[in-house]
């Protein structure tokens, strides 16, 4: 099956960016106007679905990628270097330069080791009740490089019995939390309900590399319908006392299925990208440096908003200057910073043998097939 350029994929990444920027952005107007802010201090859904989105397609992304690479030599080495190169160059960016922050501030700091393990994605070893790394939105490439390390062990075996290992991790980890001491907080992190969303996102890839679509139509009316469930389960108990996994996880779910399942050219069949593709798209190519970068984009159309003296008065303004913000920001950083590392990373790394399946390339036996390859999540 001769598959194109999955749009899809990175205009969902960019709107799971957006939503994510949306939340953090309305917690600072908030933060700062109080009572002030009025209706602006409406949340009318849990604006992480973003992080939720972005985990069921890290799932459909890694198997969608590796689903015919099961069992072959050298798949599992070159999976976790290729992850390592796209994910790590820069988060390690941005954690150094929240490092840097907490120095020149006088801030506490965080000890030695957590600040290693920061680096090292794995949660910190002393912890309160949740295990933050330094630059803390790095909490869900910890569950991402979680993810990473169990296909990877998963990779060697025949795809039935790879697929297996995974569901059973990842199911595992979720009992094992569930059954251990509240204080054990490194497993409760790793065993998060959560993670449950990767196995989602590979059941989505395996139906769509299976040849089964949804009708557009009811594609086009999963996602108000999934929307909406996210707004019921965030407005009344359900956010407690059912859990993320089902509050979160099945509308990222359904609009991801839409989306990939529903809304995707079918057969190899292009379809010329309007403008507005193009743009959303594009955001989507950015959706990493989107996702890291936002926090200093807020920060800093706080600062203008104020030495401007919108926040007194015209404080409805300070949304949309943070938005436009963000994202040209993280166009830069994609464009001057993102992207010439991962082209150097990726040059020094041809050097050990590399399988040629670097980000925006054609996966091996699939002429055509391109999957860019932004996380993150998370």
């Amino acid at each position: 099956m001769r598959l194109g350029r999955i749009d899809s994929l990175q205009i969902l990444r960019f709107l799971a960016a957006f939503l994510v920027l949306c939340g953090h952005s309305q917690h600072a107007l908030v933060d700062h106007l109080g009572a002030r802010a009025g209706y602006w201090s409406f949340v009318p859904l849990d604006w992480g679905l973003g992080v939720d989105v972005f985990f069921v397609i890290s799932g459909f992304v890694m198997y969608y990628m590796m689903h015919d690479r099961f069992g072959k030599a050298g798949a599992a080495a070159d999976f976790l270097r290729r992850r390592l190169i796209r994910v790590a160059p820069l988060y390690w960016v941005f954690t150094t330069l929240a490092l840097a922050v907490l120095v020149a501030t006088g801030a506490p700091r965080p000890g030695a080791l957590n600040i290693v393990f920061s680096y090292l994605f794995l949660p910190g070893p002393v912890c309160g009740d949740y295990c933050f790394p330094v630059f803390t939105l790095g909490w869900t490439l910890n569950y991402e490089m979680m993810f990473y390390a169990v296909f990877a062990v998963a990779l060697p075996f025949r795809r039935a019995t790879g697929i297996a290992i995974i569901v059973a991790a990842i199911l595992g980890l979720m009992a094992v939390a569930h059954l251990a001491p509240a204080d054990w907080r490194m497993l409760h992190f790793w065993g998060y309900p959560l993670t449950g969303e990767f196995l989602a996102g590979i059941g989505l890839a395996h139906l769509f590399l299976k040849g089964v679509r949804i009708p557009r139509p009811i594609a086009l009316a999963t996602i108000p319908f999934a929307l909406v469930l996210a707004v019921i389960g965030y407005q009344t108990d359900a956010y407690d006392t059912i859990g993320r996994i089902v509050t979160g996880g099945i509308p990222a779910t359904l609009i991801m299925a839409a989306a990939v399942l529903g809304l995707e050219p079918v057969g190899g069949r292009q379809v010329a990208p309007t403008g507005l593709t193009r743009l959303l798209v594009a955001g989507g190519d950015a959706s990493y440096a989107l996702y890291l970068s936002h926090p200093i984009a807020i920060k800093l159309a706080q600062v203008i908003a104020q030495k401007l003296g919108i926040l007194d008065r015209a404080p409805e303004l300070l949304l949309p200057l943070v938005f436009v913000g963000a994202v040209i920001g993280a166009v830069i950083v994609h464009r001057f910073i993102e992207k010439p590392m991962l082209a150097f990373l990726n040059r020094r790394w041809s050097r050990f043998g590399s399988t040629g399946m670097g980000d925006g390339q054609p996966a091996p036996g699939r002429a055509g097939v391109i999957v860019t390859e932004e996380p993150e999540t998370r």
